[in-house]
């Protein structure tokens, strides 16, 4: 895929600590002590209510309450200034703020205004459900294990309910009504031993040892079935992911081996912007890596990427740039690709059309669909594939060039670069000698205020909001 590099424009120090801040609080020890301070700061406004006044008591639990408020306020105040959209911090935490009323002395006077602190058991709740929803697909794909197990259990006491009845109903008392048989089936089978006692028929001791045999058969797969999840879950530790905060990063729509490239090659280019890409895809499991690094900085939204609520989701409102690849997974033709790629870049375009869309198709006669649609450029994968083999052909060893050009790792590359305003009304040759004479870098092409580019053009004075092209080892300021 060739594309040149985006202007990254210096980023805000703010986004990089709001940025910094938003990590720190998704870390799993921070929600785990948050989690702590809420269950002591319950206990003891619990504890404290149910003493009387004269309680010596009551002077500690209260100070031990005004330092753990303390606490929240100034996680609270963290997280507003971390927030990038204020209004949804007080949404979400307009409970929180009304728990740290108590630190006013007036809410500290009346002792059942005490119980304000109680509404931060809801920060329980939301920590729970954060957690939670990492796993929904775990469990999604346990499904029919699990049903597997029930359906088991189930057949296992109904078969040996009425065996039983059925052959020891003069051996024992307990065996001759049917809720008995049913209770105490159950109870062998979850506890391993016969009960009441060892069957007098050769048929009930049969019958008994089926259901020792489904107590040991059911319990290994449920404990093979608990132990992937488990390793599900700790091969997905620390992908809990508030998508609200996302902004200024890349969307990928759509996930191959190219899109390893292109996340590889995005983090080079960058190597201090470590905000996660953002990857739609549905996939039935997990994306594999070549170069496993990257997989910490990859976030997937398993979900279809022409569906809006799926990519209000990944955030392509705040979003840079956004790349959709062609989807040729689950059977799909050439033409369903390229119908899928035009619809998501269209509906991308339109809700944000300050993002920069690039979109990959298999047939170029549907790229005037994207053109009528403003997309800002695709590409035609095959099609740039058999230019770059025939220019090879023609050139030998222009591979290596292009090699080099096209990777962000070592060596030259691309850079798009905005012209600063003492080079306005120059020309093109005179900034050519200065960046090879001050930076060995080469200047080739120049991008108008109407996205046109010039290639090496004769005859050429600067404006101002024009970008350049250059081919240099590492990025330069003008």
């Amino acid at each position: 895929m060739t594309r040149f590099s985006q202007p990254s424009e210096a980023e805000p120090s703010a986004q990089i600590w709001q940025r910094s801040l938003q990590r720190f609080f998704q870390l799993p020890t921070v929600e785990i002590s948050i989690a702590v301070l809420v269950i002591a700061s319950v206990v003891f406004t619990l504890v404290e209510l149910s003493l009387p006044e004269s309680s010596p008591l009551l002077r500690i639990l209260d100070d031990l309450n005004q330092i753990i408020t303390w606490l929240f306020l100034v996680e609270l105040t963290l997280r507003f200034l971390a927030a990038p959209i204020k209004q949804r911090f007080f949404q979400e935490y307009w409970l929180d703020l009304l728990a740290v009323l108590p630190l006013l002395r007036v809410f500290r006077v009346v002792r059942v205004m005490r119980l304000l602190r109680l509404l931060r058991l809801l920060r329980l709740i939301g920590l729970f459900n954060r957690h939670v929803s990492v796993f929904q697909n775990i469990f999604r794909r346990g499904a029919p294990e699990y049903i597997i197990i029930c359906g088991l259990i189930i057949l296992t006491v109904c078969f040996s309910t009425f065996s039983l009845v059925a052959l020891e109903r003069g051996s024992y008392r307990e065996w001759r009504s049917l809720d008995r048989a049913f209770w105490i089936s159950f109870y062998m089978l979850f506890s391993g031993q016969p009960l009441p006692g060892a069957p007098n028929t050769l048929a009930g001791n049969l019958v008994v040892s089926f259901i020792l045999f489904m107590n040991a058969t059911i319990f290994a797969m449920f404990t093979g079935t608990v132990s992937a999840f488990m390793v599900d879950k700790l091969r997905m530790e620390g992908q809990v992911t508030e998508w609200e905060h996302f902004s200024n990063h890349m969307i990928i729509c759509g996930w191959n081996k190219t899109a390893e490239i292109i996340v590889r090659q995005y983090k080079a280019a960058d190597k201090n912007d470590d905000s996660p890409v953002v990857v739609i895809a549905q996939l039935d499991d997990e994306p594999s890596f070549i170069d496993t690094k990257l997989k910490e900085q990859v976030r997937l939204i398993n979900d279809d990427f022409t569906k809006v609520s799926v990519l209000e989701k990944a955030g392509i409102r705040r979003a840079k740039t956004c790349i959709i690849l062609a989807d040729k997974s689950r059977g799909r033709s050439e033409q369903d690709a390229d119908a899928r790629t035009i619809l998501a870049a269209l509906t991308v375009e339109r809700i944000n059309p300050a993002v920069y869309t690039c979109a990959e198709l298999i047939n170029r006669e549907y790229g005037s669909h994207l053109e009528m649609g403003r997309i800002n450029d695709y590409v035609v994968s095959e099609e740039q594939n058999g230019f770059m083999l025939a220019q090879s052909a023609l050139n030998p060893g222009l591979m290596s060039v292009f090699n080099e050009l096209l990777t962000g790792e070592h060596g030259n590359q691309f850079y798009r670069l905005p012209i600063s305003d003492p080079w306005v009304g120059k020309t093109f040759l005179e900034l050519f000698a200065y960046l090879k004479q001050t930076h060995n870098a080469i200047l080739i092409a120049v991008s108008d205020t109407a996205g046109a580019y010039q290639i090496n053009p004769n005859d050429y004075r600067f404006k101002s909001q024009d970008y350049v092209i250059i081919i240099a080892q590492q990025k330069i300021q003008l």
